[in-house]
């Protein structure tokens, strides 16, 4: 009796080599982490030169003044994604000027001067928080500068200084500034262009290995797993990463960054369909073993010496595809068997083809090969209109109007509580509120989540460092960078974790300038918790703002721009559309499916968008592929028969469109299957013809890939059904089956 094998069981990896794999997945180039240390830099100076300054001018100052020229430097930073130079000059001269503006009103009111002139103070942060949040019409840049008002006025509510204690926090803050931007805009940073280079090439390397695994289990009749493959998905999001760090630093390069991203994709997606490539059960003779082996060892080593040009090698590799093209056409072979090898014999031409493009770059494209200045920069994405016109003639309020509302209310609710029952530090309710709204109902859920679990750790932490360390001030000044630091690098994908160290650096820095005790420490988890129950509930209840409801119309927008594109391929005459735009739009879509599926949270229909926006990932992938291969069919110069067969295929995938867009009837697209099966049977009753039987494995991917389309537009058409709530079953069985009124 056979022992089945025992699964091994891998110890965890070490917390520093676990940490150090998910900066290299999620910062690669060490681009935030290189802006946390400047900021940790930024820190230092500006504690010293404060001090110095405060003792030096004798102002009684000397927590207080470095504070707000640390403020200056952590909104300089931390709200300034990272770009080239020049850009992240302009970014910080922006929020340079409206935190100043700021600093210039809070010096005029002086809430130090008088008990009335702190509730001017308090009533001015509830038209600061309509400022802020109306901000995010402009996008990113603006939803920024909110928040940098916002940290500014947190810090100005704290402090709370006469008037001239504010001219002086005024000059704290232009030193903060200035040192800022010395120690960000220095020459020593690493380059977001290399890192973006450097990852290609970890993705080259993982592609070659992944090939030597796929060759060795061909060759020894084993099958290939497909956990293989999860070392290249990771590397994709690595690549997403750097390429985005990359644009932002070189702008004018970015159509040539592009470029390089879509081969070394075409490259992943070529492997991982030659993996599928490989025929299940058939038999060994005629030998197609060897020569799909050697074929795969070729394109592993290419990708090792990709620089290095070998005659022989070239040779080699020409000489296994014949013979595996051979081997396809064998009668010894069951059909499935030959219809797989013939997509693989496509798949080697399709790699043989990424591979040469990249090996042209030579790995070093930069600077960009079109002449400057050829081509315009895309113009700035324009700010939201404030009303949009609805049915009738009348207007309706925009997503940023209805959420810089709901700030209003909830900080009018949070200064209310604050000066009816005069809670200790009523200030943190009213900026919680200000930083967990979020764009939509779903978004202020999970910001409110994150941020209120995450400061209830931060604080417990900061407490215990309190009670270990309270007499040691400039270490635990040294534990309050340290969590800046973190929270600036974490804040894009980790906001639980960015949240805990901002808690713990709020709390423990407090103890610094007031000498807070746990008491207010503990206060400052409980009224966080109360601000973000007043955002929650007014999100919900207040022109609540769902993404949910924006999903259709950008799906069926997403879908006839497919239909568009795939409209002009081969062999219509059309100028030719590509695809590559739209993987785009769907990647800005899926990174907001957290917020859409915490709307499901509340009744409302967010079903399961993740399923949907994956879907039409997997379509646009097909799409691709469709179209690198009616390209290359009409550069061979096909036969009438085979011409014949895509048009019948390329009939029955836009009768699909139609049918998922509610142009034509239910099972429109399978009633084409019989034409696409008789234009099938007549090009292989020519598969003799030597010019037909060359090009029968482009035929053969064609028509694969133009069967697969069909089960994400099958999915899709049921998913956008006006039937809530979504449900992944039925979207999946939808796809799984074909239409009832497909003819038998």
């Amino acid at each position: 009796m056979t022992t089945p094998p025992q699964r091994t069981i891998r110890p965890p990896a070490p917390l520093a080599r676990r940490l150090g794999a998910w900066l290299a997945d999620h910062d690669p180039g060490g681009i935030d982490t290189t802006r946390a240390f400047h900021l940790g830099v930024s820190f230092l100076i500006v504690i010293f030169t404060g001090v110095a300054v405060s003792r030096g001018f004798g102002l009684g100052m000397d927590i207080t003044f470095p504070l707000m020229a640390g403020t200056a430097a952590l909104v300089m930073i931390s709200f300034n994604p990272a770009a080239s130079v020049a850009a992240e000059a302009r970014t910080m001269g922006r929020l340079f000027l409206v935190s100043a503006a700021f600093l210039g009103v809070l010096t005029a009111v002086g809430p130090g001067e008088a008990p009335a002139n702190d509730v001017v103070q308090k009533l001015l942060l509830i038209p600061l928080s309509f400022t802020a949040l109306i901000l995010r019409r402009g996008g990113m840049d603006g939803q920024r500068l909110g928040l940098a008002l916002i940290v500014v006025a947190t810090v100005g509510t704290i402090i709370r200084p006469t008037r001239f204690e504010g001219a002086l926090l005024l000059a704290a803050f232009c030193q903060g500034a200035a040192v800022a931007a010395a120690v960000r805009l220095s020459p020593w940073r690493p380059s977001a262009v290399q890192a973006f280079v450097q990852t290609t090439l970890d993705l080259q390397n993982a592609v070659a290995s992944f090939l030597r695994e796929l060759s060795e289990a061909v060759r020894n009749g084993r099958p290939f797993p497909e956990e293989a493959a999860e070392t290249l998905e990771n590397l994709r999001g690595r690549v997403w990463s750097a390429l985005a760090n990359a644009t932002a630093e070189d702008p004018a390069a970015a159509r040539d960054f592009e470029l390089l991203r879509v081969r070394f994709y075409r490259l992943r997606v070529a492997v991982q369909l030659l993996a599928g490539c490989v025929p299940e059960g058939a038999p060994n003779t005629p030998d197609w073993r060897g020569p799909f082996a050697a074929a795969a060892d070729h394109i592993a080593r290419r990708l090792e010496a990709v620089d290095v040009s070998d005659v022989h090698a070239e040779e080699r590799f020409e000489r296994a595809v014949a013979q595996l093209r051979h081997v396809a056409f064998a009668p010894e072979l069951p059909p499935t068997a030959r219809f797989t090898l013939m997509r693989a014999l496509t798949a080697f031409d399709r790699l043989s083809l990424v591979v040469t493009g990249i090996a042209a770059t030579e790995m070093a494209p930069f600077p960009p090969p079109h002449e400057e200045g050829g081509e315009e920069a895309p113009p700035p994405p324009r700010a939201i209109p404030l009303l949009l016109p609805g049915p009738g003639g009348t207007h309706l309020l925009s997503a940023p109007l209805k959420v810089a509302f709901q700030g209003v209310i909830a900080t009018a609710l949070t200064t209310a509580l604050d000066l009816v029952v005069q809670l200790d530090h009523a200030y943190w309710a009213t900026m919680t509120v200000m930083f967990v709204i979020g764009n939509s109902v779903g978004e202020t859920f999970l910001r409110v989540r994150y941020r209120t679990v995450g400061t209830l750790i931060g604080v417990l932490l900061g407490m215990g460092f309190f009670i270990l360390l309270g007499e040691h001030i400039w270490l635990l000044a040294a534990f309050c960078m340290a969590a800046q630091m973190i929270a600036l690098v974490t804040q894009k994908d980790r906001y639980d974790v960015a949240s805990a160290a901002v808690g713990f650096s709020v709390v423990l820095g407090l103890h610094l300038i007031s000498g807070l005790g746990t008491e207010g420490m503990l206060a400052r988890i409980y009224e966080t918790a109360i601000g973000a129950g007043i955002a929650l509930l007014v999100s919900y209840v207040v022109l609540p703002v769902y993404l949910t409801d924006q999903v259709r119309p950008e799906v069926r927008a997403l879908l006839r721009r497919c239909r568009e594109a795939f409209g002009t391929w081969w062999p219509h005459g059309a100028e030719r559309m590509s695809v590559a735009p739209l993987v785009r739009d769907v990647r800005a879509m899926s990174a907001r499916l957290p917020n859409l599926g915490a709307e499901s949270v509340f009744g409302h229909s967010a079903g399961d968008v993740a399923n949907v926006v994956s879907t039409l990932d997997v379509l646009i992938t097909y799409l691709a592929l469709m179209e690198d291969v009616a390209l290359r069919l009409s550069a061979a110069h096909a036969q009438e028969a085979v011409v014949a067969v895509v048009e019948a295929a390329r009939s029955r995938t836009l009768t699909g469109f139609e049918v998922v867009l509610g142009e034509a009837g239910v099972g429109s697209a399978d009633a084409a299957t019989p034409a696409v099966d008789a234009a099938v049977s007549t090009v292989l009753g020519l598969a003799d013809d030597p010019a037909v039987k060359e090009m029968l494995p482009l035929v053969a991917d064609y028509l694969a890939y133009s069967d697969a389309v069909l089960r994400p537009l099958r999915e899709l058409r049921q998913a956008m059904q006006d039937q809530t709530p979504w449900r992944k079953e039925d979207v999946i069985a939808a796809g799984a089956t074909p239409s009832p009124s497909r003819p038998a």
